[in-house]
């Protein structure tokens, strides 16, 4: 019953991650504070939320059938779940290590790592997807 609610979960982190990080991404190219502001607050929501997604995910993906030709979609979109939480993590733990105020070149670099985050999240969301609506994983 608890794998139900990865689908619930999953639709939070997603929007969370990318309004926030493209808006993020946006005010630091534009030099907009308050868009910057507003998405890194935005991002930090997306990553408290994909602690749960992950775990409801797990679940789901160990109690579901799962058939061999749906195994490789589960990996990569696992896999996929993993680097993004890890990437979330280090850029929000490296801009809170630095006081939330990056210099020059590692605001471009967070940039680059932004723009990563938010084609991977739009990645793992196209693999479940995939997985839900093409090969009828979890679906009874």
């Amino acid at each position: 019953m608890l794998h139900l609610f990865h689908p619930a979960f999953v639709h939070f982190s997603v929007a969370f991650i990318l309004a926030g990080g493209g808006t993020e991404v946006w005010g630091l190219v534009t030099g907009r504070e308050t868009a910057r502001r507003w998405g890194a607050v935005l991002v930090l929501v997306g990553l408290a939320t994909l602690v749960p997604t992950l775990a409801s995910g797990y679940l789901a993906g160990n109690t579901v059938e799962i058939s061999d030709a749906s195994r490789p979609l589960l990996d990569a979109h696992e896999r996929n779940g993993w680097i993004l939480l890890a990437l979330l993590f280090g850029t929000q733990f490296w801009k809170g290590w630095r006081g939330g105020t990056l210099g020059e070149s590692e605001r471009w670099l967070y940039v680059v790592v932004m723009i990563v985050t938010l084609l991977l999240t739009a990645y793992g969301a196209w693999l479940g997807g995939r997985m839900v609506y093409g090969h009828g994983v979890g679906v009874l």
